[in-house]
């Protein structure tokens, strides 16, 4: 059984290697955003409870389980694009505030339009029963990757 898991392991390694470049970051490059860049612009916008005032860093680090150092540095980079804008909390002149601009907005709405579409195709690839099966595969995959991270 070990040398069938074995195989198996480099199977997925193989397929694995293979989404080095998907072509779903294609519109990303084109706005110079990265794929993690997104994925945070992409939580402000959905998680913030109040877009006009933002969300804490903290939080932002606590919500997509990275550093507040990697949040700070993905910050730095949207901010100077103008994807987000940066405030003092009113209540505590400590907490910094970070918020999605109204370019960032329109951008993200656009991205996500255009990466909806792109897995529309593979749904109408894989069809309905292989999209769902696909999806609670990855998602158990997910699941395990997460957990390895935290040990």
């Amino acid at each position: 059984m070990a040398k069938k898991s074995q195989e198996l392991a480099q199977d997925l390694l193989q397929i694995f290697s293979q989404f080095k470049r998907p072509s779903g970051q294609q519109p990303f490059t084109k706005l110079g955003i990265k794929p993690s860049e997104f994925i945070l612009l992409n939580m402000l916008l959905k998680d913030c409870d109040d877009p006009s005032v933002g969300m804490r860093v903290s939080e932002i680090s606590e919500k997509l389980d990275i550093t507040p150092g990697g949040v700070t540095h993905t910050i730095n980079s949207l901010e100077k694009g103008g994807f987000i804008e940066r405030s003092a909390d009113p209540n505590d002149r400590r907490i910094v505030l970070v918020r999605a601009t109204e370019k960032c907005q329109k951008v993200i709405k656009r991205l996500y339009a255009e990466q909806l579409q792109f897995v529309e195709g593979l749904v109408t690839f894989l069809g309905e029963q292989d999209s769902r099966e696909f999806t609670r595969l990855f998602s158990k995959a997910l699941d395990y990757f997460k957990e390895s991270r935290r040990k």
